[in-house]
């Protein structure tokens, strides 16, 4: 035989043995043509146009095989591990329905009670059958129709500004934009609170619609509607007010419960560079379109700034407290519950008033839109525009 015709012989005899079959079959030695890219075989069939992936796809599992799978799951759940792992399969194959691999293994010195006690001592155990799997999104994460109407407003209001055909219409064009940017970024907003949160065991999350981005199912009477709409028209400060109640108790861990107090934030963020890459990568106002096209879309971008900085503050109800309130005292988090809502007006009131805490705010969010290449002018000029 030739050096390639043996190394295949070769490779099909140890397939053979790792697949437990007592002798090498012709399916072993086109497994090893398959498995060996330099072999002359595999070229030949790629010259000759074969169907090299359906070669490859693996046999299906026989019955004893899914049993085997079967009882690997069952030891895993009694172990309380949530993964099946390759030590759980080895504790299957030692079960006496399985024979072969059985007599095999048991002759080689391995015992079933040996395997078990090695798998349950602490520095042994598999961490990742210890952890744990992502749920599947199939059927849970939908786009609601609902969600194209803010959407279509930032959209329409975007277009008529750009074009400039109708400079009668600024105002109600400026409001579309901005108004519709931000319910849209409100979903935004709230679908990464929903999202985390499924993500790390809240299942309620996705009955509630929260995974929809419809705004219809964010809505709080007070933050949803009132605050946003006074604070928006008082001078500026985008508050995101969505409301989504997330199932804490059923997050799986205190970091997984900052995680989805710290995505709305996130969501904010990737917003404003979504639809601010334009002034990155300008450096400052692009020179296409109707001015006033950009200064509307400075002033949004300059509102998913403050949205993100107001809610990292570390007070309730903020993002920012919800992020650090796992890893407090529970004296502390009874304390903030019985606050309630006036944090929020006191800070509001702080920085009504100006002085350190104002200037502090505000000095971080035009730290932001700077670090965006956002003029500040074109800020001013599209809040004007905006609020005449």
């Amino acid at each position: 035989m030739t050096t390639s015709a043996r190394e295949v012989v070769e490779f099909a005899q140890r397939l053979a043995t790792k697949t437990g079959a007592a002798r090498t079959e012709p399916i072993h030695l086109l497994g090893a043509i398959m498995l060996l890219p330099r072999n002359p075989a595999q070229r030949a069939l790629e010259a000759l146009n074969v169907n090299l992936e359906s070669l490859r796809a693996p046999a299906p599992l026989g019955t004893a095989a899914r049993y085997l799978l079967i009882n690997a799951h069952r030891e895993a759940q009694q172990m309380g591990h949530h993964q099946v792992d390759a030590l759980h399969l080895l504790l299957a194959l030692l079960y006496k329905d399985s024979s072969s691999t059985a007599e095999r293994l048991e002759t080689a010195g391995l015992t079933i009670y040996a395997i078990r006690q090695y798998l349950t001592a602490p520095d042994s155990a598999p961490k990742d059958a210890r952890r744990r799997p992502l749920p599947s999104l199939a059927g849970a994460v939908r786009v609601s129709p609902v969600f194209a109407i803010p959407a279509g407003a930032m959209v329409v209001g975007g277009i008529g500004l750009w074009s400039g055909a109708a400079p009668g219409l600024t105002l109600p064009l400026s409001i579309l934009l901005v108004v519709g940017g931000w319910v849209t970024s409100l979903c935004i907003h709230e679908f990464g609170h929903a999202f985390i949160a499924f993500l790390g065991g809240d299942r309620s999350v996705a009955s509630a619609g929260y995974l929809s981005l419809n705004p219809l199912k964010y809505t709080h009477p007070l933050l949803s509607i009132a605050l946003p709409v006074v604070f928006l028209l008082i001078g500026g400060i985008g508050l995101p007010g969505g409301a989504v109640y997330l199932n804490e108790r059923a997050i799986r861990t205190d970091r997984w419960r900052s995680f989805a107090s710290a995505a709305g934030p996130f969501g904010n963020l990737l917003f404003a560079v979504l639809i601010g890459w334009p002034f990155i990568v300008s450096q400052g106002a692009p020179t296409v379109g109707d001015p006033t096209f950009w200064s509307a879309l400075a002033f949004l971008v300059f509102l998913q700034i403050t949205a993100v900085v107001l809610n990292l503050i570390p007070i309730p109800p903020f993002d920012g407290f919800g992020m650090i309130a796992p890893w407090l005292s529970i004296e502390l988090r009874i304390l903030a519950n019985r606050l309630g809502m006036l944090p929020l007006l006191l800070l509001f009131f702080l920085l009504w008033q100006g002085g350190p805490v104002s200037d502090l705010f505000w000095n971080g969010v035009t730290s932001l839109t700077d670090l965006l290449n956002v003029p500040r002018d074109l800020i001013l000029i599209g809040q004007r525009q905006f609020l005449p």
